[in-house]
């Protein structure tokens, strides 16, 4: 690979702490390989003495994978160290490349002393957990209660009676929770509450030395100066158009009143609020008669600078003392809450320790806890020449504090990309990257440096223009976290590319009025959306592209394409709906959708019944379901029976009183709910969910319904979970219940298996969060028009790392309550926060298209849109953007008037970088459809009468003209084909069976196991092997050997195989096959796919030139057994355990599966648009490998 020059340096430098940071597409992955390669090949530097920490367990597998790769290709070379190389790869497996956690992990069992843990605790199952918090939340409150004396009050019955609703205590709880989820990422919490409390005790001087004070003069100077630059443009305005010289005065003594106010803020917070509430704005006067639409954007600018000078009155509308005195009243408060969040975090830990179980922030603190013993940390810094951590920009205070302590001065590597940084919700801290990136970047410290990697080898240069176009103009420091500057921009790294592609933009103004058609008008955005992404699919799908990644020009393919959203709830399951409509094949896991599909809510409506019969809406929902068989009338006649009382008591009555058909029936339905709990109370659960969807057909039932795959798929996952269950400390019905009511309501796990294979030939629909790390050579980013989500507002009290402790102000005297100045300066830093993560996540969106980029929104009203983006774009109008769109639009049209050309249905804008076409929602829907092609349909309909008698007549008496093709079936399997090519060429001989059936009398109690048999399970053990594991071992006969024996034994003992098949598996015949040329090619690949099925059209001509009417495609269904990629082709591999004798029947061999390994190569070629290099039949007994020919 051809290293660029800063590449190079991060892959060189030596004895320094190196901050890598790599934009999107810059090959940080491959670089961070050759690092380690290099570090372990040319320094003999052993496996063991790197610690490679990333953030999920995929990566970190797949880092090991990378790294025995190249490894493996090392030892290819002529001068490497063959025996040091195979030591390291055989290390690979217990090396130190893992998640932070599976490190905190393994230090916390090594050193369990240092920490006070048992070395046998296990971590504990995220739901588990949850129900375990929830109770110990339960027990906590109820002794809680039991203190309060009946005449007096403690420090919990005030914040009760502070922070609950009128019903219950849910508030209380919920902020307690949240706030112990805060507490456990704080390296030091203890020191973090006592610097927080004290707070609410500044003076008027020691605020503005505080971190409210310093934010909030941040925010006053941003808003102020927002107001100002709007009335010195409408100023501007005024001055540059005849007639508006009086309202040119009127504007200067606003933007005068407004500068005043803003040098007060140097003197002091009172002096500022006081000019600020002496700022009036006079009735506007502009002029009408000279220029209305001037007038108008004069009076639009003014208004926005009116509204933002009224919102800071409204929010200032203390003086500092009284503000002050507020917070000071709340100390008490905010102090008793510390206490109740403590005492809850004693009893949790005493429910994990009774079960001896851990958490992920457990890890963390113990982690931190011993490392805090300087022997013990010196010995761990000692055993790691090199530290890597992938990912940096994700880190949060806590992890940052562990691994402080276990780097040295000069031998920490991090890498990362700050504005790909979108997991604050998961307490991710960004600005821990910014703080080290701007420390490295004025180092002068030999110790430390800086590298920027800023050449994008992903995208073609349209996308790039396109990225840079936006996010020069809208992120910043102030928002987004870090300046797009030289440095952070994006550089084309690709060598070719095709034509220049533009980033188009489509905007649809989802607005109606009398005249719109109703069906467009009853249509919701949503699919109105999904319907125009779909119609530019299918007007792309099949037309040329040029492939960056081939070098190579070709058809465009529906799995080039992602279609890409901020949130898939509520939208997702809507895009997959219409593309399936309009046959588009698409993949979407619906993981957000997975609880609330009919057949998982029908189950767990049934779990819930048979857990207590006494529910009425269980009841009702099981007895109309095919389960229950009830219909409506039967249900109405049993309430109708008792009006009153529960509907459980009228079916109880009409069971045991009535003696018609239907209390029969109801008599039926309660005997197999009985026989059903009983069987819950001695089966494990995942046993039993399995007999509850045998004994009511309900899996078979949903399987027959449209989309029938899926539902069984998220049955079949509900057994996953009951699985998962069974592991935990938790037993029974009712708490499994429980455990799947907080995986709904945490979203733990949602995403089901998709039926659809990420491989096949679909539109990928997923979140932007999900496609991080992935490229599409077209994407499009949808919804863009979605408002952000500002929901902290709602909340009593926030919580911040530098703000503390931010709490509404409530006075249970006054009943009054409101937010206080601190929780006003925290709302608006939050919401800074998450505009800031908004773009990040914008960012993330753009840079995943190779090829093509389009972005598509829907706006309320275009008209007062567009004179919102073509304001100035300035810091404060950023900041009040609604959703991604107005960013994009805000960078494309900022400063400007836009002169949309074109026709009226469709209007278009052209930019250097940019198309933009605006739509009415009719328009969009009409959007692709040809005129002439309407217009064709409108005559067609209306032709005469005798010529439709004429074509009625004629369709009457049709005929088939390929009858004879009826003998052909639709779909036939690759060996069905070639027995019929064999049949064919065999002229009539009949097949004779390889083995003829004996009489039952002659054959023995102890079935001999056949050959078919035989080569089935060794088969089934080549494909089940782990390669990240053989990759490790291969080059080592005794590991190897041990890794084989080891497999078969867990294919045994998870029952996948049976033991007296095992016992035919030759472990010897697969070591040599993974031993040879072909194995170590294989496993050096980046690329394996092993078992892969696949259905393919094949004309049938192929097979049989003879046959008549054959030009209809066939579907040839078949599995091949194994691939791999080497340079840009697939190497196809067919596993036979046939034997030959002699060369005669070596070339029959050969003969007999040629057309198959053919079909193979043929199907595969075509389906990935990948070419096949060599087709390889392996004849693993006889551990030959041939090559085979067309």
């Amino acid at each position: 690979m051809r290293w660029t020059e800063d590449q190079l340096r991060a892959i060189e430098t030596r004895k320094k702490n190196l901050l890598v940071s790599a934009a999107a597409g810059s090959g940080k992955t491959a670089l961070l390989i050759e690092r380690i390669r290099r570090i372990v090949v040319e320094e003999k530097t052993s496996v063991d003495a790197l610690l490679v920490l990333t953030f999920t367990r995929s990566a970190a597998a797949e880092m090991k994978e990378r790294l025995s790769a190249a490894l493996m290709a090392e030892l290819e070379k002529e001068d490497v160290d063959s025996d040091f190389v195979i030591a390291q790869i055989s290390r690979l497996g217990a090396a130190s490349i893992s998640t932070l956690h599976a490190f905190c992990s393994r230090l916390v069992r090594d050193y369990f002393q240092e920490g006070g843990i048992d070395p046998e605790f296990k971590l504990g199952n995220e739901t588990e957990l949850s129900i375990m918090l929830q109770e110990a939340l339960e027990d906590l409150f109820e002794e809680k209660y039991q203190e309060i004396p009946a005449d007096g009050e403690t420090p919990f019955s005030r914040l009760v009676d502070m922070f609950t609703g009128n019903r219950d205590d849910r508030e209380l709880k919920s902020l307690v929770e949240n706030f112990h989820y805060f507490l456990v990422t704080q390296p030091d919490s203890e020191k973090w509450c006592a610097r927080s409390l004290s707070y609410f005790e500044l003076d008027a001087e020691g605020f503005w030395q505080s971190p409210w004070g310093r934010e909030l003069d941040s925010l006053i100077r941003t808003d102020m100066e927002g107001a100002y630059e709007l009335l010195e443009s409408a100023y501007a305005l005024c001055r540059d158009t005849e007639g508006f010289e009086k309202t040119a005065a009127q504007l200067q003594e606003d933007f005068f009143a407004v500068g005043l106010a803003m040098d007060a803020l140097e003197e002091g917070y009172d002096d500022f609020r006081n000019a600020l509430s002496g700022i009036r704005f006079a009735r506007y006067s502009g002029n009408k008669k000279a220029d209305a639409e001037t007038s108008d954007h004069i009076k639009d600018l003014r208004n926005e600078a009116k509204g933002i000078v009224q919102g800071l009155q409204k929010r200032l509308n203390l003086d500092l003392t009284e503000a002050l005195a507020q917070l000071a009243e709340m100390k008490r408060p905010m102090e008793d809450l510390v206490g109740l969040t403590r005492d809850f975090q004693k009893k949790y830990q005493l429910k994990k320790a009774e079960k001896n179980l851990l958490d992920f922030n457990d890890l963390e603190q113990s982690t931190l806890r011993i490392l805090e013993n300087p022997a013990i940390a010196a010995e761990v810094r000692e055993q790691y020449a090199y530290v890597f951590l992938d990912e940096y920009q994700d880190t949060n205070d806590m992890q940052e504090a562990i691994i402080k302590r276990i780097v040295r001065d000069d031998n920490y590597f991090m890498v990362g990309d700050v504005k790909q940084s979108i997991y604050r919700f998961r307490l991710a801290d960004p600005t821990i990257f910014i703080g080290k990136y701007r420390a490295f970047s004025q180092e002068t410290d030999a110790l430390n440096d800086l590298i920027t990697l800023s050449q994008n080898f992903r995208s073609c240069q349209g996308v790039v223009d396109g990225v840079n176009t936006v996010f020069e103009a809208i992120m910043s420091p102030a928002l987004g976290e870090i300046a797009y500057d030289e440095r952070a921009r994006l550089y084309k790294g690709l060598d070719s590319e095709g034509p220049y592609v533009k980033t188009q933009v489509h905007v649809i103004e989802n607005k109606t009025d009398e005249d719109t058609d109703p069906i467009v008008g009853e249509m919701p955005a949503v699919e109105m959306e999904a319907r125009f992404i779909a119609r530019e699919i299918q007007s792309r799908v099949g037309k040329p592209f040029y492939d960056t990644k081939t070098g190579e020009e070709r058809l465009l393919q529906y799995r080039d394409i992602g279609v890409l959203m901020r949130s898939v709830a509520g939208r997702g399951d809507v895009y997959a709906k219409i593309f399936s409509e309009l046959g588009i094949p698409a993949y979407f896991d619906g993981g957000e959708q997975y609880y609330e599909s009919m057949e998982i809510g029908v189950i767990m409506n049934l779990l819930d019944l048979i857990d207590n019969h006494h529910q009425d809406l269980p009841l009702l929902s099981v007895m109309t379901s095919p389960i229950g068989d009830f219909d409506t009338e039967e249900c109405t006649e049993i309430r109708l029976f008792q009006k009153e009382g529960s509907y459980y008591a009228a079916a109880e009555k009409y069971k045991d009183e009535r003696e018609d058909a239907l209390a029969a029936k109801l008599k039926a339905f309660y005997q197999r709910l009985d026989a059903w709990q009983w069987d819950s109370r001695v089966m494990d659960i995942e046993d039993f969910l399995w007999k509850l969807y045998l004994d009511t057909g309900y899996y078979h039932f949903v399987g027959a319904l449209p989309g029938g795959e899926q539902r069984q798929n998220n049955l079949r996952v509900l057994l996953k979970r009951a699985g998962d269950y069974k592991r935990s400390t938790l037993r029974g019905l009712f708490y499994f219940i429980r455990f799947i009511e907080r995986m709904k309501k945490h979203k733990y796990d949602l995403s089901p298996p998709g039926v659809l294979s990420e491989s096949e030939n679909v539109v990928r629909i997923m979140t932007i969060h999900k496609s991080k790390g992935l490229e599409f050579p077209v994407v499009f980013l949808s919804g863009t028009g979605k408002l952000f989500n500002k929901r902290t507002r709602n909340r009593d009290i926030l919580f911040h790392k530098d703000l503390g402790i931010c709490p509404d102000y409530i006075n249970l005297e006054l009943r009054a309550k409101m937010p206080t100045l601190a929780k006003n300066i925290c709302l608006e830093k939050n919401e800074m926060e998450t505009l800031s993560e908004e773009m990040r996540l914008l960012y993330v969106a753009m840079t995943r298209a190779r090829e093509s980029l389009v972005v598509v929104g829907m706006v309320k009203n275009l008209e007062s849109r567009l004179t919102a983006w073509s304001g100035p774009g300035d810091l404060y109008h950023l900041k009040k953007a609604g959703g991604l769109l107005d960013w994009i639009m805000q960078a494309l049209l900022r400063n400007s008037a836009p002169e949309i050309a074109g026709e009226e249905k469709r209007r278009h804008l052209s930019l250097p970088s940019y198309d933009v076409y605006f739509y009415t929602a009719e328009q969009s829907l009409k959007h692709h459809v040809s005129e002439d092609t309407v217009e064709e349909l409108m005559e067609e309909a209306q032709a005469p009468s005798e010529a439709m008698w004429q074509e009625v007549c004629r369709r009457l008496s049709y005929r088939y003209p390929f009858e004879g093709q009826q003998e052909l079936p639709g779909k036939m399997t690759v060996t069905e084909v070639k027995r019929l090519r064999i049949q064919a060429e065999a002229l009539g001989v009949p097949e004779i069976p390889e083995r003829v059936a004996l009489p039952s009398f002659m054959v023995a109690d102890a079935r001999e196991i056949t050959g078919a048999e035989k080569g089935t399970a060794l088969h089934f053990m080549m494909q089940s092997l782990p390669l990240d594991k053989l990759r490790a071992v291969a080059a080592d006969t005794g590991a190897l050997d041990g890794l084989l024996t080891e497999e078969r034994q867990r294919l045994v003992t998870e029952e996948l195989l049976l033991p007296e098949l095992a016992e035919t598996i030759d472990l010897e015949v697969i070591r040599r096959f993974f031993q040879s040329e072909l194995g170590r090619r294989m496993l050096a690949a980046e690329r394996v796919r092993r078992e892969v099925p696949f259905n393919y059209q094949y004309d049938p001509r192929k097979v049989l030139p003879d046959w008549q009417h054959a030009d209809t495609p066939l579907v040839v269904q078949g599995m091949i057994d194994c691939c791999f990629e080497e340079n840009g082709k697939w190497i196809l591999l067919d596993y036979k355990t046939d034997r030959y004798f002699g060369e005669a029947s070596r070339k029959q061999l050969i003969d007999q599966y040629r057309l198959q390994i053919n079909f193979y190569a043929e199907a595969l070629a075509n389906l990935t648009g990948m070419p096949v290099a060599e087709r390889i039949l392996c004849l693993v007994v006889m551990g030959e490998q041939i090559k085979v020919d067309r």
